[in-house]
């Protein structure tokens, strides 16, 4: 394998992963599902400000749906902890199911506490405070219940808990709207003397952070002259104008500083300018069509009138008291069948979530059981290059050595001047060595040699010793000891080796034997199979027969 095909075949390998990873499907809440956190609560507010409350049901459904099913960071479990919080209060204003109302800001307080979501645990606090006032004032008619000012008071102190012992400022977090509800409530139920402890902590939020959230102040300052029993000062300081731009909710923290004037007025003993605030207030609800709020003050008037002990108007306040809030709650049955078919939307929602969540994990799996089959492709194909190369030298290295050896036998055959050898006039002996070879021994693997390296017969596939002595004149036993004494080998190596070293000449010479295969030259030299010839060369050589010719070839190249 060359670089340049393990190169195409690692890209190939990383552009399929890359595809693989892109693969989406589009469908449409994909749309909502594939929301940054950003984006999700961009797109969630428009909903909301353009009154499309399934659409915006939906979007946050997908988006709870994520939490618990894959590993989110902490900006994506914050926005699904305000989308729990979001679908509580479009149950909550528009759909008027309190259950599940309590359940989702249940979940939402919950995440909120585990992650340690400081700001938006301040605001679901203050939800759950609104949704318990919300169902006692529905269940109760609007009567004192302790539970609902200490839902507020625990929200408000927790927020102040968080500005004097975490790095948030006043403008980060909804801090004040949990305080303006309790101290109406002390208002209108005669408790200014229970919230002590929360106007003194209001206050030095006040001094620490110079701020002025104009209805808390407002109502701190009612309170402290409350609790001096200086009511005209209390009224007059709850008289301050509001310092909002108005809309409905505003609207709605006017008619709370509303119904505290009425009960600062009655402290005053002016019940007639009292039951007058309250019949503006009932015109400017009506006329808003703010419902619930219009409840409150309908109680408040029938109440008036039986402490004045005017029966008939008691009464008639007391039937359009019921009136209207038997419109109210039918109003919230039919908002409950509405509800009803966008359940099953949002289960379809929820459903389609999981089987997204489902299929993205097993993406992930096969995402990553890809990467590393591929970084162990990478690894093995790297291995098999690195060894290639190693070869690659080793194979240079003996081919450079045998090349070596051919070029210094050709030399020495050039050089060397043999003696004539006469095999019928030997010379008379001379002393020699006993360990020294005779002459005769010497003369015969001269000619040994001579046959050797001239002889085609050598080549033939039955070429033998007996033939080898036939050709040099002498007996088989003879020749057989000579071999063995003189080359150190038997005669099938040393058949062998003229044959690899004329192999190796053939190999090279592809002018005259380009043409022919391995298998080819292998039988013109005596072999009887490819793969007797292949084992005989690679011990000769330390190479197979054709990584020598893949040699020689690149080396001409």
């Amino acid at each position: 394998m060359t670089t340049k095909r393990f190169f195409i075949i690692l890209i190939a390998l990383l552009a399929a992963l890359t595809g693989f990873a892109r693969a989406t499907d589009n469908k449409t809440f994909e749309r909502f599902y594939n929301l940054t956190p950003k984006e999700f609560i961009k797109q969630h507010n428009y909903y909301t400000q353009h009154n499309l409350f399934d659409s915006a049901m939906m979007c946050a459904n997908v988006q709870a749906s994520k939490y618990g099913r894959e590993k989110l960071s902490l900006e994506e479990i914050d926005a699904c902890c305000a989308a729990f919080r979001s679908m509580g209060i479009v149950y909550m204003q528009k759909q008027y199911n309190y259950q599940l109302a309590a359940e989702n800001y249940l979940k939402a307080e919950q995440i909120a506490q585990k992650h340690n979501l400081i700001s938006i645990r301040i605001t679901i606090l203050n939800d759950e405070a609104i949704l318990g006032a919300t169902r006692n004032d529905l269940e109760n008619n609007f009567a004192y219940n302790k539970d609902v000012m200490d839902g507020f008071s625990k929200a408000f102190l927790f927020a102040v808990h968080a500005l004097n012992s975490i790095t948030f400022t006043s403008d980060e977090i909804y801090w004040d709207g949990s305080l303006n509800n309790l101290l109406y409530l002390a208002f209108k139920f005669d408790k200014t003397h229970e919230v002590i402890r929360e106007v003194k902590a209001y206050r030095e939020i006040q001094k620490r952070y110079s701020t002025n959230t104009n209805a808390a102040d407002i109502f701190c300052e009612a309170i402290d002259w409350c609790n001096k029993g200086n009511y005209p000062k209390a009224y007059e300081a709850l008289q301050t104008p509001l310092s909002y731009k108005y809309n409905r909710d505003t609207y709605s923290i006017q008619a709370t500083v509303n119904i505290a004037q009425y009960a600062v007025l009655l402290k005053c003993g002016k019940r007639d300018e009292a039951l007058n605030l309250l019949m503006q207030q009932e015109h400017f609800l009506r006329e808003n069509k703010m419902t619930f709020e219009l409840l409150e003050v309908l109680q408040l008037i029938k109440q008036h009138y039986e402490v004045d002990g005017n029966a008939a108007m008691a009464k008639e306040y007391s039937l359009l008291y019921f009136t209207t809030k038997d419109g109210f709650i039918n109003k919230s049955r039919l908002g409950k069948m509405d509800e009803a078919k966008l359940n099953i939307e949002l289960e379809q929602t929820r459903e389609n979530v999981r089987e997204m969540a489902n299929r993205q994990k097993i993406q992930t799996i096969v995402l990553w059981a890809t990467v590393i089959i591929a970084l162990l492709l990478f690894v093995i194909l790297l291995g098999l290059y690195v060894n290639y190369r190693k070869t690659r030298r080793t194979n240079r290295v003996l081919y450079d050595k045998n090349i070596a050896l051919l070029n210094a036998n050709e030399q020495l055959k050039q050089l060397s001047t043999p003696e004539p050898v006469s095999i019928s006039s030997p010379k008379e002996p001379q002393e020699q060595s006993p360990d020294e070879p005779s002459r005769e021994d010497i003369a015969l693997l001269d000619r040994i040699t001579a046959v050797m390296e001239t002889s085609s017969e050598v080549y033939n596939e039955g070429f033998s010793i007996v033939r080898l002595a036939i050709l040099a004149g002498a007996s088989q036993k003879n020749v057989s000891r000579v071999i063995n004494d003189l080359r150190l080998c038997n005669f099938n190596a040393l058949l062998n080796e003229y044959r690899i070293k004329e192999a190796c000449k053939r190999l090279l010479d592809t002018k005259n034997y380009g043409g022919l295969t391995i298998e080819s030259i292998a039988r013109s030299l005596g072999f009887r199979s490819r793969a007797n010839f292949v084992n005989v060369f690679k011990d000769a050589t330390g190479l197979t027969p054709s990584a020598f010719q893949k040699m020689s070839r690149e080396i001409k190249q």
